[in-house]
C-alpha cells in the first residue's frame, strides 16, 4: 500500500551516540525519571553539565538522593530545537553520589548555576549504560482528530491476520514440566 502521503511523510531521524552527546553538552536543562521506594515514578527537572559519557547533577539533600540509594537505575531526557529541527536525547543509566572533590572538580559541575533557589551542596552522577536521539523538521507536527483507542496494543506481524473482533484466539499450547538432566521443549507433534 503505497500511500502518496507517506512519500511526504517527514522521517525521524535516529541520532548517533556522538550526536546526542553534542545535544547533551549544548543544553543545560533536563528531566531526570527515578523509581520511588514504593515503584510508582517520579521526574525530577534539574540543571546538569554532561562530561566524559556521564551528567553531572547538583542536588541538595532530597529526595533525588534517597531515590537512587534505593534504585540507582535511572532514565535522563534532554530536549530542544536546533535550527529547523526539534531533537530529543534519553540516557538510561545508573545515578549515584560523587564521593571524590577531584571528580567534582574535573566534571566542571561546580559552575554550573541551578535554576532552583534551593542550595544545591551535593553532587549526583548518572553514568550512561545506552544513549539514544531522534531528530525531526519543526514543521513536522501533526493536529486532526483524536479517536478512542480498542483493542491490542501490538502490531500484527506482517501478513497475519488479526481475529475478528468478539472472536477467541487459539489458545496457547501448553507443556508438562520434564524431570531429569536434560531441560528440552518437545517437539511439536511429539507427546511430552
Amino acid at each position: 500500500m503505497n500511500d502518496a502521503r507517506s512519500d511526504r511523510t517527514p522521517k525521524v531521524e535516529r541520532l548517533d551516540a556522538a550526536t546526542c552527546w553534542e545535544y547533551l553538552q549544548g543544553a543545560q536543562l533536563g528531566r531526570l525519571a527515578v523509581d520511588n521506594a514504593d515503584g510508582s515514578p517520579d521526574i525530577f527537572p534539574v540543571n546538569y553539565v554532561a562530561h566524559e559519557g556521564a551528567v553531572f547533577i547538583r542536588t541538595a539533600r532530597d529526595a533525588k538522593l534517597l531515590h537512587i540509594a534505593h534504585h540507582p537505575m535511572v532514565a535522563f531526557e534532554v530536549d530542544g530545537e536546533a535550527g529547523d529541527a526539534y531533537w530529543s536525547v534519553v540516557i538510561r543509566g545508573r545515578a549515584e553520589r560523587v564521593t571524590r572533590e577531584d571528580e567534582i572538580r574535573d566534571s566542571g559541575v561546580t559552575g554550573l548555576a541551578s535554576w532552583s533557589p534551593t542550595s544545591k551542596l551535593f553532587v549526583m552522577k548518572v553514568t550512561a549504560n545506552t544513549v539514544t536521539g531522534r531528530r525531526f523538521p519543526s514543521h513536522a507536527g501533526r493536529t486532526g482528530p483524536s479517536i478512542a483507542f480498542e483493542g491490542d496494543a501490538t502490531r500484527p506481524a506482517a501478513g497475519e491476520q488479526r481475529p475478528a473482533r468478539g472472536e477467541r484466539p487459539a489458545p496457547i499450547p501448553h507443556f508438562e514440566p520434564r524431570t531429569g538432566a536434560t531441560d528440552t521443549v518437545p517437539d511439536a507433534g511429539r507427546e511430552p
